[in-house]
């Protein structure tokens, strides 16, 4: 196991910032229009998934099943811009990340403001309660928890981070009975959704996604089961990639997480998420710029990255 910090990194986001403004700004340029061209790349296929393709492609199997690997295939770059815009590095303008993370968010069937919620909690209290489904209880059978976790695995965690929305979109005195009791979920999410903007944002969220649906319905009309499979897809590539940096470490780990090797021409296509360790001691990192950092610490990589994902079918653990 090993460890990077801040320190190693020596990058803080203020000196990031500034460097935007200097000799590194035309660099930083260069990686806006990118993730423009990225951003461009992951709508069309949206726009393929759910209301193109029934209309130019003969529904035939061969097709169906083409569709719904290419939906699982793109959805670490759809996944990787929509977490860039979380974090603000995806555009320089604060408003123009948030309006093209919503729209990520919503072809994915999930708000930006919950995923955005949950994602900065992993951060600041990373293996919490709600953020290590792998962790047996001492006492407890791993048999007895391998269903629900393999069921978060296979696509539940994705699924219930969608349904979440439709809680949190309730008045707040009914978030507040639906909301964990466990801290620190519980005084967070509570200050965080009764706060009456975000939880208008999330009904906004919830109503364009739903009409998105809608409209797909439509647009697949007998072959809708096509349609349901890619969102299926979507699901299960989101979930398999939540915990996988993570899977296996530490109850105390503190902001501790894998870095793993991919090839270079792949990184794009999973948004830096190789370099999980970097991110999460300097998440003021443009996903470009992850690889170069971790070279310069000097420390070695565990494993591939598609090894580090399916570790996670080894099942439950007992991490005390």
């Amino acid at each position: 196991m090993y460890w990077v910090n801040s320190a190693q990194i020596g990058v803080s986001r203020h000196a990031h910032d500034a460097a935007d403004e200097g000799e590194n700004g035309q660099q930083a340029h260069g990686w806006t229009r990118a993730n423009a061209a990225l951003l461009a790349l992951a709508l069309t296929i949206s726009l393929l998934q759910f209301f193109v393709a029934p209309l130019i492609w003969p529904m035939g199997a061969w097709s169906a099943l083409a569709l719904v690997c290419l939906c699982a295939a793109t959805t670490p770059l759809h996944w990787g811009l929509m977490h860039e815009s979380i974090h603000g590095n995806l555009f320089r303008n604060p408003a123009a990340n948030r309006r093209a993370g919503r729209v990520l968010g919503n072809f994915l069937c999930l708000s930006w403001d919950v995923m955005r919620f949950g994602h900065l909690l992993h951060h600041s209290n990373n293996r919490h309660e709600f953020d290590r489904p792998e962790a047996v209880a001492r006492g407890c059978s791993r048999w007895a928890a391998a269903p629900g976790y393999y069921i978060k695995l296979l696509g539940g965690h994705a699924l219930i981070s969608a349904v979440s929305s439709i809680g949190l979109a309730l008045p707040a005195r009914v978030v507040s009975q639906l909301v964990p009791k466990a801290e620190p979920m519980h005084t967070t999410a509570l200050r965080a959704f009764a706060n009456k903007e975000r939880q208008a944002r999330i009904r906004g969220d919830l109503c364009v996604t739903a009409l998105l649906v809608a409209l797909a319905a439509v647009c697949w009309g007998a072959h809708w089961p096509v349609f349901v499979c890619t969102i299926g897809a979507r699901f299960l590539m989101l979930s398999l990639l939540d915990n996988a940096p993570h899977y296996g470490t530490a109850i105390d780990s503190g902001t501790y997480a894998r870095n793993t090797s991919l090839p270079r021409w792949a990184h794009w296509l999973v948004m830096g998420h190789n370099f999980h360790g970097i991110h999460h001691a300097a998440t003021g990192l443009k996903w470009q710029e992850l690889g170069a950092v971790h070279a310069r610490t000097g420390e070695r990589f565990e494993g591939s990255w598609t090894a580090m994902v399916l570790r996670q079918f080894r099942g439950p653990v007992y991490l005390d």
